[in-house]
């Protein structure tokens, strides 16, 4: 797998083949052949099955390797076992693309079999999509590589999204219900088990497409976390935006996922994280792809997050304002020049602050709507426009669509539409509302969601983005393999970041004298790498103020370990200085298996324990991003100083959350990395990290 990948003869083939044709066109080894001849497809058509002569119209040949022509792409439909044949004929061939529909492989449990399709594959040259997957569309060029029956009707108008699912089955119903809807689409790719070809694969190619105005992956998991994050941030630069369904993120869902497409699922947290720091929107059902392709697929996009509500129902318009606020858009009052413009079309009982409750009381003046609709549109505190229309009908919802299509027409700023209204009073007005272009919608919730990703496109595009170049050389392999806090901590000290006043001790006549160097009070910990939950094993002893303190707690500490492990190796015991100031907070990294190293803040104790009260990026991250990180704590403004206590120092905090994200990216060793608790010194005083864990990498 790699980026680039030409993938212009898939798409546009001269030449299909199709093994396992039927004469049954409404079979699924029927309708790739049925597809082709409704969309008119204008390459050459070459069914194989050696049941027939011809098929509809079409020589029939027996096998790929008496084919007339090297085709392009050669679909195959036939059970499993059948499949590393037909691929060693297409070799012989020099055919490039195959499209498996083909189950039974790996997430059937019989990887021998995906892995003797692979190694034919990359033998002969062939790029595999699938297998287990239900092909792609290009609606451009009206040509149909695919089964589903979602395509049977009239060949559809090409539109602006694309569309790739690791699902064949939901990817294209999905695809179906967004059709019906009203939204068009520009490509539709099934991906299946992607043995070869990927949905970032496809991605890459897509977005190369000036007309693509929206991305949507179906997504159950990934192998290369940075290949996907590459897609994400050309797809920026090209101002396209990612949606994402990712699924399997709870424990069940994660084994459902394995076997349907094998996939590596991933965690949940570092997901979210990952969408939230590279504007990845996140979806999670088939109404967001709908919403989604309505309001993309028109090319007015907002400049901000101010809404101004439209309605002729004040609960309605009430309903929408608090949605809009859960999902972080504004509904500001508009300026007293707007509302002027606004007071001569609605009665006294009406409101013209926002929502502007114009009563259905505005049917009865034909300037009314428009002179509202006008009046909002040209303030310039307004981005967005949402109207909310309840049940209007007759020749005032006529007047009323009419005047909506002409300010949609004439204005750059988006609007949407919520028409609460059944089918029997509002077809007519409904229609006409989408064959216009205007974004519709029968709940406010949907346009609420719908206004939020518009408002989030705009965030994500205002947000400059600052490639992090991280400098160093290991410092890993002067340690050794099974760490203590005393080597974790030495690491730390050797990138920069500030740790306890302490020294590795290896007899109590050593202990004594260090302490007096350090001063009291001390803590003492034994330091054993077959030890790491220190507190467990009640080997630490904090707080000491006295050599009678010292000598006790020295002996009861080295018993407690032999108690604990028996064989455990003693590295030594732990003089260290006893922080009683400031903060605790953590600071952490674990090495995610798709996108690598992932960096965390919280605060300490209870709050990242009970509370799970952190905050995550993928690494590195600047000092702005760690930031950003540390104000989203819920505990933050016991860092700012709340209630009267002195602000603790933020900004020293931040420098290393990002430091250590830069450490994790260094050395590709490092497993986890838990500096915790670290306590944060008053403003301008500084962090001191009081105790550390590091695990790293077997050596092979």
């Amino acid at each position: 797998m790699s980026f680039n990948v030409d993938l212009g003869r898939l798409f546009r083939p001269r030449n299909i083949a199709i093994v396992g044709a039927s004469s049954n066109l409404d079979s699924i080894s029927g309708r790739p052949l049925k597809l082709l001849m409704r969309y008119k497809y204008k390459g050459g058509i070459f069914p194989v099955n050696p049941k027939y002569d011809s098929l509809h119209g079409f020589a029939c040949y027996p096998d790929v390797r008496s084919l007339s022509v090297s085709p392009d792409v050669v679909i195959i439909g036939v059970r499993a076992s059948l499949v590393p044949g037909i691929l060693e004929q297409c070799a012989e061939k020099k055919v490039p693309f195959a499209v498996i529909f083909s189950s039974g492989f790996a997430e059937a449990d019989d990887p021998y079999l995906q892995e003797r399709i692979v190694s034919i594959a990359k033998e002969g040259g062939i790029r595999l999509i699938g297998p287990n997957c239900q092909g792609l569309v290009n609606f451009v060029d009206g040509i149909p590589l695919s089964f589903s029956a979602s395509l049977d009707g009239e060949p559809l108008e090409p539109g602006n999204i694309a569309y790739i699912s690791q699902s064949g089955a939901f990817g294209f119903a999905s695809f179906a219900l967004s059709a019906d809807s009203g939204v068009k689409f520009r490509y539709v790719v099934t991906t299946g088990n992607q043995v070869d070809l990927d949905a970032v694969d496809f991605g890459q190619y897509i977005i190369q497409d000036e007309e693509v105005k929206l991305l949507i992956l179906y997504l159950e998991g990934l192998q290369d976390g940075s290949r996907f994050l590459e897609l994400v941030k050309r797809a920026r630069e090209k101002e396209i935006p990612v949606a994402v369904l990712k699924v399997g993120k709870s424990e069940v869902a994660k084994e459902a996922a394995k076997s349907h497409t094998a996939a590596l699922t991933g965690d949940k947290v570092v997901w979210d994280a990952v969408f939230k720091q590279y504007g990845v929107i996140g979806i999670s059902d088939v109404e967001d792809i709908i919403d989604l392709g309505h309001v993309f697929s028109s090319p007015k996009r907002a400049k901000g997050k101010n809404v101004a509500i439209l309605t002729t129902s004040g609960g309605a318009g009430i309903i929408m304002t608090d949605l809009l606020d859960e999902f972080g858009l504004k509904v500001p009052i508009l300026n007293l020049e707007t509302q002027e413009k606004i007071k001569p079309y609605i009665p006294p009982f009406g409101s013209c602050l926002n929502p502007v409750d114009m009563t259905a009381q505005v049917i009865n003046d034909p300037k009314g709507f428009p002179g509202c609709l006008d009046a909002v549109l040209e303030c310039p505190d307004i981005d967005m426009v949402t109207v909310i229309i309840s049940m209007i009908t007759g020749e005032s919802g006529r007047q009323m669509t009419k005047d909506l299509i002409a300010a949609n027409d004439r204005t750059y700023k988006p609007i949407n539409c919520s028409w609460l209204i059944d089918r029997k009073h509002g077809e007519n007005f409904l229609q006409q509302l989408k064959v216009a272009g205007v974004p519709l919608f029968q709940s406010l919730r949907r346009s609420a969601f719908a206004l939020s990703a518009l408002g989030k496109w705009n965030e994500i595009l205002s947000k400059s983005t600052v490639e992090i170049t991280v400098k160093g050389e290991s410092y890993l392999p002067n340690l050794p393999l099974m760490m203590t806090e005393y080597d974790a901590k030495r690491l730390l000290e050797h990138w920069g970041i500030p740790v306890t006043r302490e020294r590795l001790c290896l007899s109590l006549e050593e202990v004594l004298s260090v302490s007096e160097e350090i001063g009291y009070p001390i803590a003492l910990k034994v330091m054993s790498p077959d030890i790491l939950h220190k507190t467990e094993a009640g080997v630490i002893a904090l707080g000491l103020s006295s050599e009678e303190q010292i000598r006790n707690a020295y002996g009861r500490i080295l018993e407690n370990a032999n108690k604990y492990s028996p064989d455990a190796r003693i590295q030594g015991v732990l003089v260290q200085e006893m922080v009683d100031d400031g903060l605790e907070c953590m600071v952490g990294i674990k090495r995610d298996p798709i996108f690598g190293p992932i960096v965390v803040v919280g605060l300490g104790g209870i709050y990242v324990e009970v509370l799970g009260d952190v905050s995550l990026r993928h690494a590195p991250v600047d000092e702005s991003t760690a930031y950003e990180m540390i104000r989203e704590l819920k505990g933050f403004p016991l860092l700012a100083g709340a209630r009267g206590r002195k602000k603790k120092d933020i900004d020293a905090l931040a420098r290393v959350v990002s430091l250590v994200s830069k450490i994790a990216c260094i050395e590709s060793d490092l497993l986890e990395l838990d500096a915790n608790p670290i306590f944060v010194l008053d403003e301008n005083k500084g962090v001191i990290v009081a105790d550390a864990l590091v695990l790293r990498k077997a050596k092979e």
